[in-house]
C-alpha cells in the first residue's frame, strides 16, 4: 500500500460520522440508476467527467496481460487516442491501483513514484481510478479518470462518487451477464 497520499484516500470511512452529499450528487445518482442499460455507462462516464473536470473518464476491462478501453467520455483528442486501446497491463496506472502501489487518487502523477516514468504520466498528470466489481466480488475492470493538468482540489467525496458509480456500472453489469445467460439457455437443447 502505498504510504502517503494513500492514507488520506484509501481510509475506511467511521461508523457514526454523517457524510452530506454535495449539491446535485443525489439527483445525479438517480439519473444514472434509472437510466436504461445501454445508457448508464455513457452517464457514469459523463458524471465523472462533468464532477472532477478531467479531461478524460473512461471503463476498462483488465485481465493478467492487458487493460482494454472499453468506453470513454471526454476530449476529442483523447478520447480518439484511446477508444478501444489495449494496453500492456504492467504499463497502466490502473494496475499499480488495483496492487496497491498507488493511491486510487493521483493528483500529480509525475510526483508519484510508481507511476513517474510510465508514458501515460507523460500524457496526463492527474489521475482518479476505482475499481468496477461484480457481485461474486471479481475485479471486471476500472472506472477512471485522467486530467493532462495536475488536480490538487480532488478529495475524498470525489472518491466516494467514483466508487458509488463504479457500483451502479458493476451492477448492470452482472445484470446483462444475467439477461444474456437466460436468453442462451433459452436456445439449449433440452
Amino acid at each position: 500500500m502505498h504510504e502517503a497520499s494513500g492514507a488520506l484516500f484509501n481510509r475506511p470511512v467511521e461508523s457514526g460520522t454523517e457524510h452530506r452529499a454535495p449539491p446535485g450528487y443525489t439527483e445525479t445518482i438517480g439519473r444514472i440508476e434509472a437510466a436504461q442499460e445501454s445508457d448508464v455507462v455513457e452517464r457514469a462516464l459523463a458524471a465523472a467527467r462533468d464532477r472532477l473536470k478531467m479531461d478524460a473518464s473512461y471503463v476498462t476491462t483488465i485481465d493478467p496481460r492487458e487493460q482494454t478501453i472499453n468506453a470513454i467520455v471526454g476530449e476529442p483528442d483523447v478520447v480518439n487516442r484511446l477508444q478501444g486501446a489495449v494496453v500492456p497491463v504492467e504499463q497502466t496506472f490502473c494496475r499499480r491501483m488495483l496492487d496497491g502501489e498507488i493511491p486510487n487518487v493521483v493528483p500529480d502523477t509525475r510526483a508519484e513514484p510508481a507511476i513517474r516514468d510510465l508514458a501515460a504520466a507523460r500524457a496526463f498528470r492527474a489521475y482518479i481510478g476505482v475499481p468496477v466489481r461484480l457481485s461474486d466480488g471479481r475485479v471486471h475492470g476500472t472506472l477512471c479518470c485522467v486530467s493532462r493538468s495536475t488536480k490538487f482540489d480532488m478529495g475524498p467525496e470525489d472518491l466516494r462518487f467514483m466508487q458509488v458509480l463504479a457500483g451502479i456500472i458493476g451492477t448492470r453489469l452482472d445484470q446483462v451477464r444475467g439477461d444474456m445467460a437466460r436468453l442462451t439457455a433459452r436456445f439449449e437443447p433440452s
